[in-house]
Formats: structure tokens, sequence, C-alpha cells
């Protein structure tokens, strides 16, 4: 029966994340274009001082943070520093998985034209 109620709770989180993700998406079409950049870049630095924090202490991945970081940033040297960082070893590990692989093109046609793909 425990079972079942974790199994219940996790289904209402998971349809609740999905319904705030798409709202975040229609909320986000309504800021202006001048004002995104700002708040993307806002995140990104917060993402990276999250990395550096993660790299001193034993608890938390610093790499992953400073990956979200690259990525959420918006700057003109964004494509550079992605297709740089596809020639180290441990994005080529983590390439072989199919769908860490479908992410990570998405991400770079994200990075490429300076829009989401399904927009």
């Amino acid at each position: 029966m425990q079972f079942l109620w974790t199994l219940f709770n996790a289904l209402i989180g998971t349809l609740s994340f999905l319904a705030s993700v798409l709202m975040l998406k229609r909320l986000w079409g309504l800021v202006p274009l001048s004002a995104r950049g700002v708040i993307r870049n806002g995140v990104a630095l917060i993402l990276f001082s999250l990395g550096v924090l993660g790299s001193i202490l034993p608890v938390m991945p610093g790499f992953v943070f400073f990956l979200l970081a690259l990525l959420v940033m918006d700057v003109p040297q964004k494509r550079v520093a992605l297709r740089r960082l596809q020639h180290s070893l441990l994005i080529r590990k983590l390439l072989q998985n199919k769908s860490f692989a479908q992410t990570w093109r998405n991400l770079r046609r994200f990075a490429r034209h300076g829009r989401a793909p399904s927009q």
C-alpha cells in the first residue's frame, strides 16, 4: 500500500511539474526580448557560482553546474565553447548515450539559432 501511495505522489508531482513548465514557457514569451538576455545571464551567473561551490564541496557535483551555466548563458562565444567542449573525453563518453546525444544536438541547435528548436 505504501508503494502505491508513493507512486501516486510521484505521478502528481510529475504532472504538476509539467504544468509549471508549460506555464513558465507562456510567461517567458511575455518577457521583452531585451530583458531575456539579462535574465538568462543572471541565471547562468548563479549556476556558475553553484559550480564553484560544488567544486569546493565534496557533496555537490561542480561540473554539472558549470555545464548548465554554459548552456544557459547568452553570449556570442557560446558556440565556440560548446564546440570545444564537445571534443572533451567526458562529453564524448556521454554522447554515447542516445538521450544525452539528442539533448546535446538540441542545445547546439539552440546555440546556433538563438531560439529553441520547437519555436
